[in-house]
């Protein structure tokens, strides 16, 4: 499968996505927010309407962020981030309410929005539907070293122990910029750092995963991970 991993200035996709889909891939995946209007969404309809692939944008929909699957001039699917940040919600953004994958031509894809990454049990939820992949659509890019270096491990991590492939890509903005793939054993399949445009990873979709780490959950013990910790005592929403 050809991956087409876009780091693309940010504010400015009516001039940024003719020149991005050009360049034919299994699937185009763009940054966390990239469409952030209905024109927005509407040129990259008309652009996919004879295009060949499929296209996972991250979408600005009102107070939700969505990642959108497009196909064929039209959109397939559309999933809503559910975990946000303290400043997320500051700035009043609204969560989804369902983790789950999106369906494509391709199969199921899992997209732990952003943030989300950072969540074992948001990116188990999806590797549970069997998903052939996982991306992460990254907003801005790293602010510092360190949480470059964390979230690439992370984005590692979620590869190994659902033994799927993860990719991801983030605006270039300012900060550090990256665009990543990792294959379903972890080993590093792209890394690219500090640079604009479109990098291109082939990968293997998921298939046997040998060591088994879904199969031998125990999830009849997993029950306290859906109980409130750390004092909590309101829900956030």
């Amino acid at each position: 499968m050809k991956i087409c991993l876009t780091v693309p200035e940010r504010f400015v996709a009516q001039r940024e996505l003719p020149q991005l889909l050009s360049r034919p891939a299994d699937l185009t995946l763009f940054p966390e927010g990239f469409l952030r209007s209905p024109d927005d969404l509407d040129l990259a309809l008309r652009l996919t309407e004879n295009r060949p692939g499929t296209v996972l944008a991250g979408y600005r929909d009102g107070g939700w962020e969505k990642a959108v699957i497009l196909e064929n001039g039209r959109v397939v699917d559309k999933y809503t981030k559910c975990i946000l940040t303290k400043g997320e919600r500051g700035k009043g953004k609204r969560p989804g309410d369902r983790i789950r994958c999106l369906n494509s031509s391709l199969g199921k894809i899992a997209a732990p929005i952003c943030y989300e990454l950072h969540f074992p049990e948001v990116c188990r939820m999806m590797a549970l539907e069997e998903p052939v992949l996982m991306v992460n659509p990254i907003g801005t890019g790293m602010y510092h070293r360190l949480q470059y270096l964390q979230w690439t491990a992370l984005a590692r991590a979620r590869a190994i122990e659902n033994e799927l492939p993860v990719a991801g890509c983030c605006h270039f903005c300012g900060e550090i910029p990256l665009a990543f793939a990792f294959d379903s054993q972890g080993e590093t399949l792209l890394e690219a750092e500090g640079s604009p445009g479109a990098f291109f990873v082939e990968l293997e979709p998921a298939g046997e995963r040998p060591i088994g780490y879904l199969r031998d959950r125990r999830p009849e013990l997993f029950g306290g991970l859906s109980e409130k910790s750390l004092g909590e005592k309101e829900r956030i929403w």
